[in-house]
C-alpha cells in the first residue's frame, strides 16, 4: 500500500511537471515558438520607402532617388560554388580570392549595392538559386560641386550624412514597408493573401529658397576669385533684404569640402563692422558732414597708435566711412557710451546664432564684454575685439537694406508630401534695430564707399549700389598676423529698393590685399551676372 501511494505521488508530480511545462510552451512562451515558426515558414521582405527630393526655388531638382537593385548571396543554397564564385567575380569585377573567401564562410553577403537593372539582369541570368536581390534606391545629386557642401550626402542606406540631407533626414526618409512570404521547405517563396503586407510611405519633398542659377553664378566667381588669389578658401551668399530669404550658399575649403564656411566659422569682421559705429553716430546726432582730423594717419589712444593706411587729412563721417579710416572711428569712440554701444551690437545680432536651419551654427563673441579700456573699444570699432559669422554679418546690414528691421535668415521655402504642402515657410521679422530714417541716411553714405571710396571697383554704371570692404587681420600665435588676412565686401542694390544683398569673404588670399581690389571686383563680376539673369534694369534715381 505504501509502495502504491508513493507511486501515485510520483505518478501524479511527473504529470504536473508534464502539463505545467506544456501550459509553460502553449501560454506562456507561445509568442516565442510562434515566431521560430514563422521564421521556418514564412518570410518578411522589407521595402524602403522612397527618400523626398530636393528641390530649388522654382523646382528644378538638386537631389533625387532613382529605383536600383542590391544583390546578394546566400551560398549554402549553391549547387556549384565553384562556378558561382568564377562567375560573381567576372561580373561584379572584384578580386577572385575575396569573393571566394565569402562564399566558402557560407553566410549571407551583399555583393553589389545599388546597381542597374541591366547589371541585376546579369546576375539572374546565373540561374542559381544563392543568388536574390532587393529593391534599392539610388541617391543622384546635381552639380554635386556647386551645391555639395550645402545639401550633403546620404549613407548607402539612404539615411543623411551630412549637410541639408542630414539636418532634414527625418522629414526626407520614408517609411518602409514589408510583404510576408510562405516558404517552401525548398526554399522557394510565394506570395499568401492571409499573410499581413504594409505598403512604403514616401518622404517628403523639400524645396528651398535657393536658386539654382544664383548658386552657380556665385559658385563660378567665387571659384576663379579663390583661384586668381591662390587663396585658402572662399565664401558667400545672396539674400532677399526684404524677407531674409537665402538664394544662394556657397563655400569653397580646399581643407574640408563638406564644410559650412558660411555658418560655421568665425572671424574678426574688420571694417565691415564699421557699419554700427556709423548707425551709433547718426543715432546720437553726429551729422554724416561733420569733419573730423586724422592727425596725419595716426592717432594714439592710451599709449597704442591707430593707423589709417594713408594720411587722409580732414574727413567728414560719409568720406571717412567711404575711405574706411580707423582714425576716425577711434575718435568718434571718445565720445561713445561703451555700454549703450554693446547693446547695439546684440541688437544688430551679434554673438547670438541666427536661428538658420543648419547645424553646428557659431554664435560670435566679444573678447571682452565688461571693462572695455579705451583702446579696447577703440579697435571694437573697426571690427577688431570681436567675432562673427559670415551670415550674422550679412544680416546686419540686411537690417539696413530693408529700412531697419532684421529678418530671420531661411533655407527652406516649403515641404509637401505627394498631395499637399505640409509646410510653408512665411518671412519671420525679429526685430526693429533701428529707425527708418536712420537706415536710409546709413544707406546713403555706404552708396560713397562705392561711388567713389574703397570699393569703388564694385561700381556698376546705372546702378546705385551700397555696400563696405573689409580687410580684418587674422590672429596668429595670439597675435595679428601681418600676412594672413580675410577679405569682405557686402553690398546691396538697387540702394533706392533692395532686391539683393551678396556677401562675400575670401580667406587668406596671396596675390593681395586690401578688399576693395580683390572683393569689391569679384561683387561687381556676381551683381552683373545677376542682373543679367533677373533683367534687372539699371536706374539710378
Amino acid at each position: 500500500m505504501r509502495k502504491i501511494k508513493i507511486f501515485n505521488a510520483l505518478l501524479f508530480s511527473a504529470s504536473f511537471v508534464f502539463f505545467g511545462y506544456i501550459f509553460f510552451i502553449q501560454c506562456i512562451r507561445f509568442k516565442h515558438y510562434q515566431d521560430l515558426s514563422r521564421r521556418e515558414h514564412q518570410k518578411k521582405i522589407v521595402f524602403c520607402g522612397t527618400r523626398g527630393n530636393i528641390y530649388d526655388r522654382n523646382g528644378l531638382p538638386l537631389a533625387l532617388s532613382e529605383p536600383c537593385f542590391s544583390i546578394f548571396c546566400t551560398p549554402i543554397y549553391s549547387p556549384n560554388k565553384n562556378k558561382l564564385v568564377r562567375r560573381i567575380a567576372e561580373i561584379s569585377e572584384r578580386p577572385l580570392s575575396e569573393i571566394k573567401a565569402l562564399v566558402e564562410k557560407n553566410k549571407f553577403f551583399w555583393i553589389e549595392r545599388k546597381v542597374s537593372m541591366k547589371k541585376r539582369d546579369e546576375y539572374l541570368k546565373l540561374d542559381d538559386p544563392s543568388i536574390g536581390f532587393t529593391h534599392d534606391l539610388n541617391r543622384i545629386y546635381n552639380m554635386p560641386e556647386i551645391f555639395g557642401s550645402l545639401i550633403g550626402k546620404c549613407s548607402i542606406d539612404n539615411r543623411g550624412l551630412e549637410g541639408l540631407e542630414l539636418l532634414f533626414d527625418n522629414i526626407l526618409t520614408g517609411k518602409s514597408g514589408f510583404i510576408v512570404y510562405q516558404k517552401e521547405p525548398n526554399g522557394d517563396i510565394f506570395p499568401y493573401y492571409k499573410y499581413p503586407e504594409k505598403e512604403p510611405i514616401p518622404g517628403q519633398d523639400l524645396y528651398l529658397t535657393i536658386d539654382l542659377q544664383m548658386q552657380t553664378i556665385l559658385y563660378t566667381n567665387l571659384s576663379e576669385c579663390m583661384k586668381k588669389e591662390d587663396a585658402r578658401g572662399a565664401a558667400g551668399l545672396i539674400i532677399n533684404p526684404k524677407t531674409g530669404e537665402i538664394l544662394a550658399l556657397v563655400n569653397i575649403c580646399l581643407e574640408n569640402k563638406q564644410r559650412n564656411l558660411v555658418v560655421c566659422d568665425e572671424f574678426e569682421p574688420g571694417s565691415t563692422f564699421k557699419l554700427l559705429g556709423l548707425v551709433y553716430a547718426l543715432q546720437n546726432g553726429i551729422k554724416e558732414s561733420e569733419k573730423f582730423d586724422t592727425y596725419g594717419g595716426k592717432i594714439k589712444i592710451d599709449g597704442h597708435t591707430i593707423n589709417d593706411h594713408k594720411n587722409f587729412g580732414t574727413l567728414t563721417l560719409r568720406q571717412a566711412i567711404a575711405h574706411s579710416s580707423n582714425v576716425v572711428m577711434a575718435e568718434l569712440s571718445k565720445n561713445f557710451d561703451k555700454e549703450n554701444f554693446l547693446f547695439l551690437i546684440k541688437d544688430f545680432g551679434f554673438t547670438q546664432m541666427t536661428g538658420i536651419e543648419f547645424p553646428g551654427e557659431a554664435s560670435g563673441r566679444l573678447m571682452k564684454e565688461k571693462k572695455l579700456n579705451n583702446i579696447e573699444f577703440a579697435t571694437l570699432l573697426f571690427g577688431q575685439g570681436i567675432t562673427c559669422n559670415l551670415l550674422q554679418l550679412a544680416f546686419a546690414y540686411q537690417s539696413v537694406a530693408s529700412g531697419g528691421i532684421l529678418n530671420k535668415p531661411f533655407i527652406v521655402q516649403k515641404v509637401m508630401n505627394k498631395t499637399r504642402i505640409t509646410y510653408q515657410a512665411k518671412p519671420l521679422k525679429v526685430r526693429r534695430v533701428i529707425d527708418e530714417e536712420i537706415a536710409r541716411r546709413v544707406t546713403d553714405i555706404l552708396c560713397s564707399v562705392v561711388e567713389d571710396g574703397s570699393g569703388i571697383e564694385a561700381r556698376i554704371d546705372g546702378m546705385k549700389i551700397a555696400g563696405k570692404t573689409g580687410t580684418a587681420q587674422k590672429v596668429v600665435d595670439g597675435r595679428y598676423s601681418e600676412t594672413a588676412i580675410i577679405t569682405t565686401f557686402i553690398g546691396y542694390f538697387p540702394a533706392e529698393e533692395p532686391e539683393y544683398l551678396i556677401a562675400l569673404l575670401i580667406d587668406e588670399p596671396k596675390k593681395g590685399m586690401w578688399a576693395g581690389n580683390i572683393v569689391a571686383p569679384l561683387f561687381k563680376k556676381v551683381a552683373q551676372s545677376i542682373c543679367q539673369a533677373t533683367n534687372l534694369q539699371y536706374a539710378i534715381k
